[in-house]
């Protein structure tokens, strides 16, 4: 990031130059130097943080008014300052690839959410699902295994990896990915049942999750339940096809 690299330099340049100019012995470059890098890295963030801030709030407010391209819009000039913000870039594609996925493109949503965060379980999760979708089992199963590990306490993303297990004919995989993941979270209801379920050798079920779950498109939600509401957490439901 170019922020990192900027004020390394400037860290390093002023603690050398003051061992040269004799303004401290050498002994206290390194710690001058460190001090000057969180220094400099504060300052910088703030200032960043600053415009970064109104873009955000911006591109939010368009989410929320259904505006979904100029809301791509302003996600995309996030992009070119996300050089400068670790961890930016990731997020920002995140949420583009939830948009590009709510407009029906999943070819270009794919793209998006090949580059976004493993912080992002939502996006990792559909990602896997859209790979899954695709005929690429293994993929969506590595993509999972990876983001699992990363977001432990993920209980759909935990339950989804094993219902891709399942599907496969990999029961026992599946019952250790959920008991590990009821150690880290033993209140999940949905995820005690479904181990129960793989216990006694029946069909996981993922009506627990609600909307969350059909909105990742691996399953229709049932006729009872009418039409899909809004997925909380970044899903979005795709257009409807005509004669659909």
């Amino acid at each position: 990031m170019y922020s990192v690299l900027v004020c390394s330099a400037f860290a390093l340049f002023f603690g050398l130059l003051g061992v040269v100019l004799d303004w401290w012995h050498w002994a206290w470059a390194i710690p001058i130097a460190l001090v000057l890098f969180v220094a400099s890295w504060i300052l910088l963030a703030r200032s960043l943080g600053k415009r970064v801030g109104p873009m955000w709030s911006q591109a939010q407010k368009q989410m929320q008014a259904g505006l979904i391209e100029p809301a791509m819009q302003s996600l995309e000039g996030m992009l070119a300052i996300s050089k400068w913000i670790p961890l930016l870039r990731g997020q920002v594609l995140a949420q583009m690839g939830f948009l590009a996925h709510q407009t029906g493109d999943e070819d270009r949503a794919l793209a998006l959410l090949e580059g976004a965060s493993v912080r992002a379980p939502d996006a990792r999760l559909l990602l896997a699902c859209i790979v899954w979708k695709r005929g690429d089992q293994k993929r969506a199963l590595e993509i999972l295994q990876f983001a699992a590990a990363v977001n432990k306490k993920h209980a759909l993303l935990h339950n989804t990896y094993a219902w891709m297990l399942h599907k496969i004919e990999r029961a026992d995989d599946a019952q250790a990915v959920l008991a590990n993941f009821l150690k880290k979270d033993a209140t999940s209801a949905p995820t005690k049942d479904n181990l129960l379920r793989l216990q006694n050798r029946t069909r996981m079920t993922m009506q627990g999750f609600d909307m969350q779950w059909y909105a990742l498109g691996l399953e229709r939600p049932p006729q009872a339940m009418g039409q899909m509401r809004r997925a909380p957490k970044g899903f979005r439901e795709p257009p409807k096809r005509r004669g659909g």
